[in-house]
């Protein structure tokens, strides 16, 4: 079994396969009461129990009603590791150990809002995020993605609250001014993907197995945008083998979520920001579906090896899309992928000789969030298709696609792990494995040893069209229509954008003429809008700075306020105006979005 350099816990002696929590939520101290009962297994022969914790109160742990000693060790970087003696415990024998505790006052797992902040700003809300090592600030568990357990849950809030966790929900009970709704989770997960979320919330049915709840003023909204759920995932059974989890719902979280969605089972958490009212964005859908199959059923044994999860991901959610809209929409994603996504965070988010760059990186002594980028996902997607490309069929890479998730469903695996099954289910292709430098890829930093072939058809549409404004002159912009821009789709748009912003700063004649043409602030599209912002901030258009400002107020989407408040930061004029209005907006702010903006201060 392999070391985690992100856990304290002493998962290699012994391991938990089962967690029944008791909780009560309280909006009002904004914290969860209650008891964590641990089913364990050992491994070898132990009297202790490690597991990692995170400014958790904690009352006292017991067996079959008996206190049990314990003692808790503070790390400035991961929180706490608590050591429980449980007594002698031979090889394959279980116990039961019950933990009594309240999550902290700032659990970095959780955010409360106050009602205000929310859409319809009825009912206070809560919302979990516990990747990549934020469960141990809500529950004392083994908080690595090797070790992975079934879970069950009876949760208490108040009765107007409606509360939804990453499980199949079994009902609800009131009781007084309280409703306890319960929860089974049958499928072992790590304890990243344990969420809950509570607030005013409503239901609309997509199909059988889908439906998604939001705020009753945007569920409706949010019900047109994500109706092709059901038909993404069955495009992705076709794909990646039978879906083990019951159900697929999604809630619409409120704007300060810091991720665009978040694959908790049963139950995908999403941003605001993808209601664009034309479905544009829905491929973070399927991405999040993907990650059924890839990170969820089969899951990275670190945080070193992410790319097992998130470039398998990117790769399979291309694959589910392109089954939907064609081989050309896949080809022009995996392209803007690599230009738009993987090449400026190698050069400008870091360098290509950053070890944040590698596709198999080195955490020992770094918070995992703290090497977060696009680098897993798309330099892991390039990865597999360049080795799909190099096998030459399609098809025959799909087949190990469904073999290596069918060889590790429910199993945590390394890089090594997956290499194995490719190479064993590739046997009669070892003479092109062997022409694969698999060492630079996966272990050296910056751009990768090889770039796929991809269909350019679209791309080249969208750079034209960019080389115009880029190109011309001022008379040549004014002639410009909106008409080719506007039979574009919106991924399209956005690659315009990019390319007019990869090739430099424009003039203030430019930005507001390419403004006025294409009325891109007042887009819909966050993607589009961020795009434009990003073209504008670059060129140090002061007219722009007042709708930046806002927009990072707005959307608490990491994707765009990591680079848009880089970039502000930088920029002499708008530097104090960036931090006092990010100061400002704190206190509405995810703590995780938080600490990364002040790391960029």
């Amino acid at each position: 079994m392999i070391a985690d350099p992100s856990s304290c816990s002493n998962f290699h002696e012994i391991v938990i396969t089962h967690i029944d929590l008791d909780w009560d939520v309280d909006f009002e101290s904004k914290r969860i009461a209650g008891s964590a009962e641990l089913h364990v297994n050992a491994l070898k022969r132990t009297d202790k129990l490690v597991l990692d914790g995170n400014q958790l109160v904690l009352k006292g742990f017991s067996h079959d009603d008996k206190p049990l000693n314990f003692s808790v060790d503070k790390n400035d970087l991961f929180g706490e590791k608590i050591t429980v003696d449980i007594g002698a415990i031979d090889e394959g024998q279980e116990r039961k150990i019950k933990v009594q505790y309240t999550t902290g006052e700032s659990a970095s797992a959780l955010q409360f809002l106050d009602k205000e902040l929310t859409k319809d700003k009825e009912l206070p809300f809560l919302f979990s995020q516990c990747q990549s090592i934020h469960a141990r600030s809500i529950v004392p568990c083994m908080d690595t993605p090797g070790i992975k357990q079934s879970y069950s849950a009876k949760v208490s809030v108040p009765s107007l609250f409606t509360c939804l966790m990453s499980a199949v929900g079994e009902g609800s009970e009131v009781n007084g001014d309280k409703t306890t709704y319960t929860f089974k989770q049958p499928v072992p997960i790590p304890a990243y993907l344990l969420a809950i979320v509570a607030g005013r919330l409503e239901k609309k049915v997509i199909s059988d197995r889908c439906a998604v709840w939001a705020e009753p003023s945007v569920v409706d909204s949010a019900a047109y945008e994500f109706a092709d759920t059901e038909k993404m995932l069955k495009a992705a059974e076709d794909l990646a083998g039978p879906y083990v989890w019951g159900r697929y719902d999604l809630v619409v979280l409120p704007p300060s979520f810091p991720f665009g969605g978040m694959e908790n089972p049963c139950l995908t958490f999403v941003t605001p920001s993808l209601l664009a009212g034309d479905r544009s964005l829905a491929n973070v859908v399927a991405h999040e579906i993907a990650h059924s199959w890839t990170g969820n059923l089969v899951t990275n044994a670190t945080w070193e090896h992410f790319w097992l999860n998130e470039g398998f991901t990117v790769f399979l959610e291309r694959k589910i899309m392109g089954r939907l809209y064609g081989e050309g929409h896949r080809q022009f994603a995996a392209l803007t992928g690599y230009e738009d996504n993987l090449l400026p965070c190698i050069h400008d988010q870091f360098n290509p000789c950053h070890p944040y760059t590698k596709l198999i990186t080195d955490l020992k002594n770094v918070d995992p969030d703290d090497s977060y980028s696009v680098v897993p996902y798309e330099k892991g997607s390039a990865f597999l298709m360049y080795i799909e490309q190099q096998i030459g069929s399609n098809e025959r890479f799909e087949q190990f696609l469904k073999a290596y998730l069918a060889k590790f469903k429910y199993q945590a695996v390394t890089t090594d792990m997956w290499k194995a099954c490719l190479e064993e289910f590739f046997a009669d292709k070892k003479a092109v494995l062997d022409n694969i430098d698999f060492h630079k890829w996966l272990n050296d930093p910056g751009v990768p040893p090889n770039k796929p072939q991809y269909d350019e058809t679209l791309v080249e549409a969208c750079r034209k069209l960019a080389k115009k404004w880029v190109d011309g002159s001022d008379a040549d912009v004014n002639a410009i229509t909106k008409d080719d821009f506007t039979t574009m789709t919106s991924a399209e748009k956005v690659k315009v954008l990019q390319c007019i912003r990869t090739a430099g700063p424009l003039s203030t004649y430019k930005l507001e003429a390419l403004d006025r043409t294409y009325s891109l602030l007042s887009s819909r599209n966050c993607e589009i809008k961020f795009a434009w912002l990003q073209i504008a901030v670059k060129a140090r258009w002061s007219q722009v700075l007042p709708a930046a400002l806002q927009f990072v107020t707005t959307y608490g989407r990491l994707k765009y306020l990591r680079p848009l408040y880089r970039n502000l930061f930088s920029w002499p004029e708008a530097r104090n105006q960036a931090i006092a209005q990010f100061q400002q907006n704190i206190p509405s702010m995810h703590p995780i979005s938080v600490q990364v903006i002040k790391r960029l201060m």
